[in-house]
C-alpha cells in the first residue's frame, strides 16, 4: 500500500492485499526524465517525445495529447519488438492452468520471457491465467497494465476532457477522488493541510504536470465488495421516489433535476421502492421507532439497521437483475473506472492507497510534503451504518458481486475475499471456474488496445 520506506536489495515477500507495500517515490536528477519512470517497464524519455510533438505543432501550440499518445504508439512498438527474440523455450500448454503471481510478476516485469501457445487456434492460446492480488506489484504498478474496454464498460465512463481533482500547486500534488472510498477524508485533507482545492483539470494538463512539472498523483481505493454495499446504500437513497418531491430536495433544484434525468435507469427496478413514495416510508424500515419518534433523522445513521430482510432481499434481487455494466448512479460506477482516460488509458497514478486506513495513508504523503497531520483528524468521512442487513445476504449474491467487479480486483491487484475465491487452483483440485474470479495477462494487441500503455496487459479473465 505504499505506507512504509523502501529498503535497498530488500525483496518483499507476498503478503496479504491490504498490508503496506514500498512507496517507489520519482526519483530528482537533473539527468533526462523518463515518463513515469518508477514503473516496471521502459518507457519514452520525455526528450524523445518533446521531439515528436515539436516537429508537428507551432511554437504556441498547447501541450497536446494526441501528440503525446503517436509518440507513445511509437515507443510502444518499439518495446513490443525487443520482447520479441525472448519468445522462445517456453510454452503455454494448458491455458486453463492458473498461474503462480510471482511468476506472472517476473514477466510483467521483464523478468522471464511470455509463454507461447502452439494451440494458435484457441481465442486463450495467449493468455495467462492467475489469481486477483497475487502479483508482487504494488497497486499502481499494476494499474499501468490495466486494459479497460471502454465499449464493454463505457457506462462506466464518463466521456469528459476534465476529470475532478483536489490540486495543491504549492506542494505539487493531484489527488483523484473515488466515490465510496474515503474521498470525503481526502478533501478534508488537502483543504485543511496540503492547501488544495477542487478543480475540474483538464486531462492533458494533469499528465503535463506529472510528466513535466514534477507533481505527484494520488489516489485511495476500497476493498470492492465492501465498497460496493456502501456504493448501492449511497445510490438507493439518491434515486429514491423522495428525490423527485419533497422536503428533502424543495430548495435544490439541481438534484431534483439529476433525479427526473436519471430515474428511467431505476425503473427497470421496480421492486426497489415497492411501497415507498416518501422518505419517512424508507426511514421506518431500517430506523428504530424511538428515534423517528423524537425527529432525530440523522441518527438514524448511527444506529444498526432494524431491517427485517425486506430490504436486504431487494438488494440481492438487484444484483440478481444487473448486469453490472449499466449503474443507475455514478456511485455505482467501478472504481477503474473513475482512475482512466476516455480512451481507457491509465491516468498517470504515483501512488495508490487503502482507504481502510485513510489517515495513516495521509499521514505518510502529507509527511512527505513536511507537513504534519496529527493523530485523530481524519474524521470528516460520512460514517453510517448500512441501510439493509448485510447479515442476510447470501454467499451466492457475494460471488455474483465479486464477478462484476472482477475489473477493479484484477486491475489494482486486491485480494479477493474468501467467499468469491476458487476451492483450488484449478478444475483438478476442485476449484469452482464457473463462480470465482481470475484475472488473464497477455501481449497488447495493437488494433483492440491501442491505448494501453505497457506490451504487457492485465484484464478480467472473464468479463462480466
Amino acid at each position: 500500500w505504499g505506507l512504509t520506506p523502501a529498503r535497498k536489495k530488500k525483496k518483499k515477500k507476498n503478503t496479504a492485499a491490504w498490508e503496506p507495500l514500498p512507496i517507489r517515490t520519482r526519483e530528482r536528477t537533473n539527468k533526462p526524465k523518463r515518463i513515469n519512470k518508477k514503473f516496471s517497464q521502459p518507457r519514452l524519455q520525455l526528450d524523445d517525445i518533446k521531439d515528436d510533438i515539436n516537429n508537428a505543432k507551432d511554437d504556441n501550440k498547447k501541450f497536446d495529447r494526441g501528440d503525446l499518445a503517436k509518440a507513445r504508439k511509437k515507443n510502444l512498438k518499439q518495446q513490443t519488438e525487443k520482447l520479441e527474440p525472448l519468445q522462445q523455450h517456453l510454452d503455454v500448454k494448458d491455458n486453463t492452468k492458473v498461474y503462480d503471481g510471482d511468476f506472472i510478476t517476473k514477466i510483467l516485469t521483464g523478468k522471464k520471457p511470455f509463454p507461447r501457445n502452439k494451440n494458435n487456434n484457441n481465442a486463450n492460446a495467449d493468455r495467462l491465467k492467475y489469481k486477483p492480488g497475487t502479483l508482487q506489484l504494488s497497486h499502481a504498478q499494476t494499474f499501468q497494465h490495466c486494459y479497460v474496454n471502454t465499449t464493454h464498460y463505457g457506462e462506466h465512463i464518463t466521456n469528459r476532457l476534465t476529470s475532478l481533482v483536489s490540486l495543491s500547486d504549492i506542494h505539487k500534488l493531484i489527488y483523484r477522488n473515488v466515490p465510496k472510498a474515503s474521498s470525503s477524508t481526502g478533501r478534508h485533507a488537502m483543504f485543511d493541510f496540503l492547501e488544495g482545492d477542487d478543480e475540474r483539470m483538464r486531462h492533458d494538463d494533469m499528465e503535463e504536470k506529472v510528466h513535466e512539472k514534477n507533481y505527484s498523483m494520488i489516489t485511495f481505493v476500497r476493498e470492492p465488495l465492501n465498497r460496493f454495499y456502501s456504493s448501492y446504500d449511497e445510490a438507493y437513497f439518491r434515486m429514491g421516489p423522495w428525490m423527485g418531491d419533497g422536503p428533502i430536495v424543495r430548495d435544490k433544484p439541481r438534484v431534483r433535476k439529476q433525479y427526473r434525468d436519471n430515474k428511467y435507469k431505476v425503473d427497470k427496478y421496480p421492486y426497489l421502492y415497492e411501497g415507498f413514495s416518501t422518505i419517512d416510508d424508507f426511514r421506518r424500515k431500517y430506523c428504530p421507532s424511538e428515534i423517528l419518534d423524537r425527529g432525530n433523522f440523522l441518527n438514524c445513521n448511527q444506529v444498526p439497521s432494524i431491517d427485517d430482510g425486506t430490504l436486504a432481499s431487494r438488494f440481492s434481487q438487484f444484483v440478481r437483475d444487473y448486469t453490472g455494466l449499466d449503474p443507475f448512479d455514478v456511485h455505482l460506477f467501478l472504481q477503474s473506472s473513475y482512475l482512466v482516460f476516455p480512451t481507457g488509458e491509465p491516468f498517470p497514478i504515483t501512488v495508490i492507497y487503502n482507504a481502510t486506513d485513510a489517515e495513516r495513508g495521509w499521514q505518510e504523503v502529507a509527511l512527505r510534503k513536511g507537513v504534519d497531520i496529527p493523530d485523530g483528524e481524519m474524521t470528516h468521512g460520512r460514517k453510517i451504518t448500512r441501510r439493509f442487513d448485510v447479515g442476510k445476504v447470501s454467499d451466492g449474491t457475494k460471488r455474483k458481486i465479486c464477478r462484476m467487479l472482477a475489473l477493479d480486483y484484477c486491475c489494482l491487484n486486491i485480494e479477493l475475499p474468501e467467499v468469491c475465491r476458487g476451492d483450488g487452483d484449478g478444475e483438478e483440485e476442485g476449484g469452482d471456474d464457473d463462480e470465482a474470479v481470475y484475472c488473464a495477462v497477455e501481449k497488447r494487441d495493437v488494433e483492440t488496445m491501442k491505448y494501453v500503455l505497457e506490451p504487457l496487459v492485465i484484464h478480467p479473465w472473464r468479463d462480466p
